[in-house]
């Protein structure tokens, strides 16, 4: 019954949510309470309200008895910019038509988390939260794409960012490049979870809490269709409308105060297993594999004169540890052991090429990914109390995810920010209720990078025998990033305003 409970919960909070982009670090929200959002997400070593299991399930007993809510409107403004190819620039396999800060659609969120901690004894307690990720939401509506620059008979240019349409002005598509679809590009990725804890005091001075984690994720991609000829699983890449997978894992956490100015906290999140999406298991690496990685975070907080507090945390994501999210893609390869194998494939009706699976594809067990390395983020809050009134203010900064090597596919997801400014207040109503506000502004932070298929160092004799004629031209390593290649820039900057309520029992 508690179950099923849960998953009726968690589906009103996925109406509620969807579609829906969160305020982030890669894809983690910065904050998912009211008084974490003002505080940047500095809350591992605090215990203000009925959320924190987010960071620390070892907190809940120093809480009480709480229910806190909130509603964030979130603003992301993300865009890219891509420049023509070099003067001297020869055979290209795909390049994005040169475009000035291509901005996506949609830029206004509503992103609800709700969270309620209950006293069991004077030593235990227990709870439930529902809270989000995301960040992996764009749409690119326009602009278009060029394949087979310089190589006859294969050239064309196709509707879309990256060709996800049909030609463009009646262009010839011999080579079947377009994908014949919608051209808007986009993704759009929610992660949901239901969070149950219990933690316990040991002395007065520790605690410990664990929190088993119900996950669930939607995910849909439209204009991608132009890659399918290079998935092991063409009719899974795109357009194939919303999917959904579900999984677990969990949290554990601990909590001391080793002196009355001085708490100290620490939580690990594990790996959270899901399915695999299968309408889109052409498109993710092994298959449409998308777990959601391990993190872990630490927090020292401060009592200072005055009710003051100061915390400082640090946050450890560990994108890596997922192919899909963590693999980076490696052009010679790609290009070598699946574009040109594929297309003379096509084109020879299996006389030069394979058109069977193949391991470098899209959608394989060792098929490309976005690229992202892992996230480290150091964060500080400060909190101060005077009569009826909380101030809170807060400050992270981390490296984003998003090497200069991995743009092409992140046009797709330009979780680029890597500082966050926060500021909030509390005003007590009541002695049981307080209202919370809290605004947050992540600062923009452009990567720049080549597009590596966009100039090959090869003509057309040379593509087409790589490989497969006799005497052919080793292309192994012609692929790569060149001074030739166009430069692509992506760039993101978020804003948000939360509003909502803390209400002790």
């Amino acid at each position: 019954m508690l179950f099923r409970r849960l998953l009726c919960a968690g589906g009103l909070l996925a109406v509620l949510s969807t579609p829906a982009a969160f305020a982030t670090n890669g894809y983690f929200a910065h904050g998912y309470s009211n008084t974490q959002r003002a505080m940047a997400g500095a809350a591992t070593a605090m215990a203000e309200d009925a959320m924190v299991v987010s960071v620390n399930p070892a907190n809940g007993v120093w809480v009480g008895n709480a229910i806190d809510g909130g509603l964030s409107l979130f603003a992301p403004i993300r865009d890219y910019t891509a420049t023509a190819r070099g003067e001297g620039a020869g055979a290209g396999i795909l390049t994005i038509a040169p475009i000035d800060g291509k901005r996506s659609q949609r830029q206004r969120f509503y992103i609800p988390g709700i969270g309620y901690n209950a006293l069991i004894d004077e030593r235990s307690a227990w709870g439930i939260a529902m809270y989000g990720n995301g960040g992996l939401n764009t749409v690119y509506a326009g602009n278009s794409a060029r394949f087979g620059d310089q190589l006859p008979g294969f050239q064309t240019e196709c509707d879309g960012t990256f060709g996800g349409g049909n030609p463009l002005d009646g262009a010839s598509d011999f080579a079947g490049f377009c994908g014949g679809g919608d051209p808007n590009a986009s993704v759009d990725l929610i992660q949901l979870f239901i969070v149950p804890h219990y933690s316990r005091k040991f002395g007065e001075r520790f605690s410990i809490g664990i929190a088993p984690i119900f996950a669930a994720q939607q995910f849909e991609s439209k204009g991608l269709k132009a890659f399918a000829q290079f998935s092991n699983a063409p009719d899974r890449v795109s357009d194939n409308g919303q999917d959904f997978s579900f999984g677990g894992g969990g949290r554990v956490g601990v909590f001391g105060l080793p002196f009355d100015w001085l708490a100290v906290g620490a939580s690990y999140q594990s790996r959270i297993y899901m399915q695999r999406f299968e309408k889109y298991e052409g498109l993710f690496a092994e298959r449409g594999d998308f777990d959601i990685p391990s993190n872990w975070n630490v927090g020292l907080a401060f009592q200072l004169p005055g009710k003051q507090r100061l915390a400082i945390d640090y946050q450890r994501m560990n994108f890596s540890e997922i192919a899909s999210v963590g693999r980076p893609l490696d052009p010679n390869r790609f290009v070598n052991e699946c574009a040109l194998p594929r297309l003379l494939a096509a084109q020879t009706g299996g006389l030069l090429g394979d058109g069977g699976a193949r391991p470098a594809c899209l959608g394989s067990g060792q098929g490309p990914g976005f690229g992202w390395r892992d996230v480290e983020v150091v964060k500080f809050g400060y909190q101060a109390v005077l009569g009826s009134f909380v101030f809170r203010a807060g400050y992270s900064r981390g490296r984003q995810p998003i090497p200069s090597s991995e743009v092409l596919f992140n046009i797709l997801a330009p979780a680029v920010p890597e500082e966050h400014y926060t500021a909030g207040l509390s005003f007590r109503v009541s002695p049981r209720l307080s209202l919370d506000l809290a605004v947050m502004h992540a600062r923009h932070n452009p990567v720049s990078g080549k597009n590596p298929l966009s100039n090959v160092d090869a003509n057309l004799l040379t593509l087409l025998g790589s490989g497969v004629l006799p005497g052919a031209v080793d292309t192994s390593e012609s692929f790569g990033s060149d001074a030739q290649d166009q430069d692509l820039i992506l760039d993101m900057r978020q804003y948000e305003l939360t509003v909502g309520f803390s209400y002790r029992f």
